[in-house]
């Protein structure tokens, strides 16, 4: 018969390369470090044969095998163990070998019928005997030693052999030779785990280290990909009948069978059942069995579902254009990705769809998804981190490591500080593994970019047009989806219903928060919904969903007190007729959109434009109140801002800065008095990040719209430069209400009306006297209208307390005339 030219499996591709090249100690180890192959010649052969066929290829001229039941055997006579050993004579005898290897029978070296040991030779005769072929040159040796955890015990009777092997993990034995050591783990991260309670071989860590090292790991066995596993089919159906219900469908089939990460041994079982049950090879009884993903696989085309992702349009767009990649040049391009947004936004169906992609382009070869936060990759003592962290990327090899909310890997107080310890390892890991890993890192905004910025190395291994944000879904999206929940339990909808629930989803959205759950607030509110529906319909299950079945906290719908009970204690303001005119008409406004009821109405925001003192903010808190009594504002609190809140001494800290007090301000107002001291030429210009502020403004007034209200006020002239500062600052308000300087009369009532709250009375003399000071005051420089009147107050109060000091009798809650300045022309 003709012998079988030798071919070398692609899984051992890598490890006959490292082999070639003169590595003198390699790992084996991975998912298929115990499997069968199918070679390119359609030839099955188990690992033993595979090696052999690998090493030889790679220039070995004896490949010895050692395991303890059986000491040192050879696969052929070619592979003599020496002349000691040598009886042509003598048929060759066969017996199994277990471990890694599995089941197989070995060649023993002939030897004379009257042995009747099952070992090639004792213990001692065997460690001198590797220890003579691995130090000599006359041909090169592989000493390939099986299940390498066993041996390790082993070890502590035979020193002299753990000596030589601990050597031989430095690569001192010479001559060219190669020691290989098999493994068990799937991972090599177990190894490292192993390694460092290995007691007889110390050097095995460097073993370790050094595997890391070479490129792509050659001692990994990867279980079977799409061209071996098709050759399997082939066999299958040849040698035993396997029945193909559509050739057209194989190549997606064994695509899919790939990405399962199974031994071919274990395929080989399962084929071999479909045969014997008479079953046909189809991607229905594949799923059935569970022996391909059906969450991952559809049997619709990925980028059909895809094109289904509700409210992410830029990020869809994104992925379709991930279908026409660029050649590859010889350096792999890194593919990793950001995904910044809130809970609930698809961020991790996206990443799960990502690796799809890629196992459809070719660019993965299992497309699988790994998830993975701060807790599978931190370690709580020195050195388990690593290991952690190298085993979960071992894990997500071929596919993609979803990372969410990584900024937790920045140590902090009370984290153990072994966070950056991570980070290092997957820097490292996401370069060399960039053909073979995609890493999605993921969570808020503002921490994944303060994460990246802080750490040049990371930020640099995420390509800019890999960062994707992904918004917070839109109302419709969001009744839509909580539609979708409620249709999965069977639930009968009315029209009503879905009115009521499109108002709550409405609603729901408008008082979100930072940490709003999008999809997974939408399966709280269908669960809640349902729950309510049952409670009430109890044992009649036919009847539909109900308004009254929505949470009240969502259907409560408050009706606003009348206009002029709204308006009342803005119109109690001294001095703010016509200003309370135009909030009224802006508050008519409002109003007529919610009786439409085209859509949501946001609360507005609004300019204030006038001189410093004349109850700009004091109308803003009203305007707070305003918009949360009409529905617009959840909360209408009013957060008080100015340049030194807004603007940082920093590159990169002004926009959080912004972002933070935009957060503080969700559900009510954000004025920012003298709003015009953050656009170039105002106050420090040249020197500050003014634009900055007024940028991120912009953005976000855009993007949280209907969250919060933002209220600029200032001078005339300065604010028309405040706008000009951005394109579309101006576009970004509603609203433009003018506030003028108080006449004398109105300064003299407020005056008035700060005396009264206090307990003060202001005599007809002290009116008058007032008067006049205030009369002088509207011509100097630096008048305040109102701000001057409190200054005016304090001074008199100054004044009116030395009075009672000289006077015992006088009254301590009268001002006279005398108690008022004179007027300064």
């Amino acid at each position: 018969m003709k012998e079988r030219s030798l071919s070398v499996p692609e899984r051992l591709r890598p490890l006959y390369e490292a082999a070639g090249e003169g590595a003198p100690m390699l790992l084996l180890y991975g998912e298929g470090a115990r499997d069968a192959f199918v070679t390119e010649d359609y030839h099955r052969v188990d690992l033993s044969q595979a090696l052999h066929d690998t090493l030889h290829a790679a220039g070995f001229e004896r490949i010895v095998f050692f395991s303890i039941e059986n000491m040192l055997t050879v696969r052929d006579a070619s592979s003599r163990l020496g002349p000691a050993e040598e009886a042509p004579a003598v048929r060759p005898r066969r017996h199994p070998v277990g471990g890694p290897l599995g089941t197989v029978l070995l060649r023993e070296p002939p030897r004379p019928e009257r042995a009747e040991v099952r070992s090639v030779m004792t213990d001692v005769s065997a460690i001198r005997l590797m220890r003579s072929l691995m130090s000599k040159g006359d041909a090169r040796t592989a000493m390939i030693l099986e299940r390498i955890e066993v041996i390790d015990a082993w070890l502590d009777g035979h020193r002299d052999l753990a000596t030589a092997l601990d050597s031989w993990l430095d690569g001192r034995m010479g001559a060219g030779n190669l020691c290989l050591l098999l493994f068990d783990n799937e991972e090599l991260s177990q190894i490292e785990r192993y390694a460092q309670s290995s007691r007889n071989l110390p050097g095995l860590r460097a073993a370790v280290r050094a595997e890391r090292r070479r490129r792509g790991t050659p001692g990994r066995v990867e279980p079977p990909q799409e061209a071996e596993l098709t050759r399997l089919v082939h066999r299958m159906h040849v040698s035993r009948g396997l029945a193909v219900a559509d050739w057209a469908t194989l190549s997606s089939l064994v695509r899919q069978m790939a990405a399962a990460g199974r031994t071919l041994r274990e395929w080989e079982g399962r084929l071999r059942g479909l045969c014997d049950r008479r079953q046909p090879f189809e991607a229905a009884t594949l799923r059935e069995q569970n022996w391909i993903d059906g969450s991952m696989y559809s049997q619709r085309d990925v980028w059909d579902r895809l094109r289904d992702l509700q409210g992410l349009e830029p990020v869809r767009r994104h992925l379709e254009n991930l279908r026409w990649q660029p050649p590859e040049g010889s350096e792999p391009v890194a593919r990793h990705m950001v995904f910044t947004g809130n809970p609930g936004t698809g961020k991790t169906t996206v990443a799960r769809l990502v690796g799809e992609i890629f196992l459809e382009l070719g660019l993965l070869r299992r497309g699988h998804l790994v998830e993975a936060g701060r807790a599978d990759l931190v370690g709580q003592y020195v050195g388990e981190t690593a290991i952690k962290t190298e085993a979960v990327i071992d894990r997500a090899l071929d596919g993609v490591l979803f990372i969410d909310e990584a900024y937790t890997l920045n140590d902090g107080e009370g984290t153990g500080g072994f966070g950056q310890e991570a980070i290092d390892v997957l820097l490292a890991r996401m370069e060399n593994d960039r053909r073979r890993l995609v890493v999605v890192v993921a969570g808020y905004g503002e921490p994944i970019r303060e994460f990246l910025a802080s750490n040049p190395g990371l930020e640099s291994r995420f390509p800019k047009a890999n960062f994707l944000d992904f918004p917070d879904y839109e109302p419709p999206t969001l009744a839509s989806i909580c539609r979708t929940f409620l249709d999965d339990r069977t639930l009968a909808r009315t029209a009503a219903f879905d009115a009521a629930l499109e108002k709550a989803v409405d609603r729901l959205y408008r008082q979100r928060t930072e940490r709003f759950g999008n999809a997974r607030a939408m399966r709280e509110l269908a669960d809640e919904t349902a729950q309510r529906w049952a409670l009430r319909v109890r044992d009649d299950r036919s009847s539909p969903l109900d308004p009254r079945d929505l949470p009240e906290r969502w259907t409560f719908d408050p009706v606003p007190p009348p206009l002029a009970e709204l308006l009342g204690p803005l119109n109690s303001l001294i001095g703010m007729r016509t200003l309370n005119e135009s909030v009224r008409k802006t508050v008519l406004r409002i109003q007529h959109n919610q009786r439409r009821g085209r859509g949501e109405v946001p609360a507005p925001h609004l300019l204030f434009v006038g001189p410093p003192g004349t109850g700009k903010t004091t109308v803003a808190r009203q305007i707070g109140r305003i918009f949360r009594e009409l529905g617009l504002l959840s909360r209408g609190h009013v957060v008080e801002v100015d340049r030194a809140d807004l603007v940082a001494g920093f590159i990169g800290q002004t926009a959080p800065l912004v972002r933070k007090r935009i957060e503080e301000a969700r559900g009510g107002v954000l004025f920012i008095d003298e709003a015009y001291s953050l656009s170039p030429g105002g106050e420090a210009a040249g020197q500050d990040f003014g634009r900055e502020a007024i940028d991120t403004l912009t953005r976000e007034m855009e993007n949280r719209r209907g969250q919060f209200s933002v209220i600029a006020a200032g001078y005339p002239a300065e604010m028309a430069r405040f706008l000009a500062a951005n394109s579309g600052l101006a576009s970004r308000f509603g609203e433009r209400i003018e506030f003028s300087g108080y006449e004398v009369a109105e300064l003299v009532e407020i005056l008035a009306s700060m005396a009264t709250a206090e307990g003060y009375t202001l005599s007809p003399q002290a009116r008058t006297k007032s008067a006049a000071w205030l009369e002088a005051a509207r011509w100097a420089p630096g008048f305040g209208n109102a701000r001057t009147v409190r200054g005016l107050h304090e001074e008199m109060v100054a004044r009116l307390a030395a009075r009672c000091a000289e006077e015992p009798g006088a009254d301590p809650n009268a001002f006279h005339e005398e108690d008022v300045p004179c007027a300064h022309r």
